[in-house]
């Protein structure tokens, strides 16, 4: 069985779960429709169906990812069968995405440096019911706010807004139909300056990406002090590059593991939980053989010597808003 964190809040987290964001970003990437850049919801009917048989419980997913209405089916069937129960599963979505152009228009906020904090918390209200709807679910495990601001935005109104959609994820998760709520992509500056501002439930979970190459180390040092737990997304780093290191071969061989979950192992450690992605059959089994082998100090160490070897996903740095 996959191991839990508990929150601070007492919510129990899968410490390892499965991220259904599925997308094609390059031109000719599909062969069937060549200028086709965005996500790829259809691929989810399979994997998560796969995780499922594999004994993956935990799912992450947005509503900018368009998966809702996906894994509401698979579940739904899971559920008809009598295979699982509802509270068998832990089921964690995020709100609040500036536009992306892989996106469409209602699966995000748009520009919210154009948005006045009281239109920031009508979206978000809007989208937290459209994910229940659309997932069929009556309560979520975890809701994220999935960034802090629009990407590298200086707009002195990032904190205002931040704390109106806050206010309204704290009005679902008093209601009960939200277990645990968190940030996504967050520093430490953005959570202290949230409760500064006048938050009244600290958030339990901080999402941010995280792997050998990408260490955050102030974000996660904060989080720890202040009992917020830290799950890592792309944790297998983007281009196949991390997974090609020798040093990372060498300990593989030493634990009779493969590189990935030397990779995942190594979070798991420095106490993350993990959100990992994969169409892969034979992966969503070998990710989850991350729990019966421990990294020793001098392993720690040389992983620890690759941290800033740039090869993140090329995602907006998180100190890069205010």
């Amino acid at each position: 069985a996959i191991p839990t964190i508990r929150l601070y809040n007492g919510v129990e987290m899968p410490q390892l779960s499965l991220g259904l964001a599925f997308w094609n970003v390059q031109k000719n990437g599909i062969r069937e429709s060549p200028n086709f850049i965005g996500f790829l919801p259809e691929r989810v009917y399979r994997s998560l169906n796969v995780a499922l048989e594999a004994g993956i419980r935990g799912i992450d997913t947005a509503l900018i990812y368009r998966s809702h209405v996906q894994i509401r089916q698979v579940l739904g069937d899971w559920l008809a069968q009598g295979k699982i129960k509802r509270e068998d599963v832990f089921v964690a979505t995020k709100v609040y995405h500036p536009y992306n152009p892989l996106a469409t228009s209602g699966s995000c906020v748009g520009n919210p440096d154009c948005l006045s904090p009281a239109k920031v918390a009508e979206l978000v209200e809007n989208h937290i019911e459209k994910s229940l709807e659309e997932l069929g679910l009556g309560y979520l495990d975890l809701l994220f706010m999935h960034w802090p601001a629009q990407f590298d935005s200086k707009d002195p109104l990032n904190g205002e807004r931040r704390l109106a959609a806050w206010k309204v994820f704290e009005r679902y998760y008093e209601m009960g139909w939200i277990r645990a709520i968190g940030v996504s992509n967050w520093t430490e500056h953005h959570i202290e300056q949230l409760m500064k501002d006048g938050a009244k439930v600290k958030p339990m979970v901080n999402q941010v990406e995280g792997n050998i190459y990408l260490q955050w180390s102030n974000i996660v040092k904060y989080c720890k002090a202040n009992d917020i737990a830290i799950e890592a997304f792309s944790p297998l780093g983007h281009g196949g590059k991390m997974l090609q290191e020798e040093t990372v071969s060498t300990i593989a061989k030493k634990h009779n593991k493969d590189v990935g979950q030397v990779a995942m192992r190594y979070l798991i450690e420095k106490g993350y939980a993990v959100t990992f992605s994969t169409t892969s059959e034979k992966r969503l089994v070998t990710n989850q053989k991350i729990f019966d082998f421990k990294l020793d100090e001098e392993d720690m160490a040389k992983l620890d010597a690759l941290n800033g070897k740039a090869e993140s996903t090329g995602q907006p740095e998180p100190y890069n808003m205010s």
